[in-house]
């Protein structure tokens, strides 16, 4: 595993005084009361010395947690969307799979984000905020693949203001692992919030379509 790298806030900063960089309606009205309005980017930093490999058979499309309503599809981190933003910014109304990291089904670490936003994460995001996320502890969560499959994974660990991806060393001896994140303050804060979950099963999906979602992500860059 490549050590740990810190997560750095977006490089090109945006100024505070630019219009439209307050946080979006949505995302404001479907925060805690008391927690800064979370419109905010799980941007990453590439990772270093990362060695390209051939494309997997099967890449993960779609991320469902239904204890916290969470249902998105799943695009790469590398898909360029028009009007994105600088530096990689995530769109919105998808996660994405980071790609220096593997996809389930390799017996390693599939590592997802998204924003902290409404009809995103931000149900981690508010959970996390009690009992720093006791409550997510034991929530399922479903990855679905392109080759119709659908992944089993149980969280078993929330981290909080994480600086760097060292939660990815965390994780059973051979059990495979999943990352999820997103943020805990307006775009450009550093510290993240990780979840990590452990695979329990892999089954079929009970419709194939289920694992074939239409992604439309939206450029949400300064909203």
């Amino acid at each position: 595993m490549t050590p740990p790298r810190p997560l750095l806030p977006t490089p090109t900063p945006v100024p505070s005084s630019t219009p439209g960089l307050s946080p979006s309606p949505s995302a404001v009205a479907s925060a805690s009361p008391g927690v800064a309005a979370p419109s905010p980017s799980p941007t990453l930093d590439p990772f270093p010395s990362v060695s390209p490999s051939p494309p997997p058979d099967a890449v993960a499309t779609r991320v469902v947690i239904r204890a916290e309503r969470i249902d998105l599809p799943i695009i790469s981190r590398d898909q360029r969307v028009k009007d994105q933003g600088p530096d990689l910014y995530p769109p919105c109304d998808v996660a994405l799979y980071h790609t220096a990291f593997g996809q389930p089904g390799q017996g390693d670490v599939t590592y997802l984000y998204a924003h902290a936003r409404a009809g995103m994460f931000l149900p981690l995001l508010t959970a996390s905020e009690t009992k720093d996320g006791a409550s997510l502890v034991g929530d399922l969560v479903q990855v679905f693949t392109s080759d119709g499959l659908v992944h089993v994974y149980e969280i078993v660990q929330v981290k909080r203001h994480a600086l760097d991806f060292s939660i990815v060393d965390a994780g059973t001896p051979g059990v495979e692992q999943l990352i999820l994140q997103t943020s805990e303050g307006p775009s450009g804060t550093v510290p993240k919030l990780q979840v990590r979950a452990e695979l329990l099963d892999v089954r079929p999906a009970a419709d194939p379509a289920d694992a074939t979602p239409t992604a439309k992500p939206r450029p949400c860059y300064g909203e």
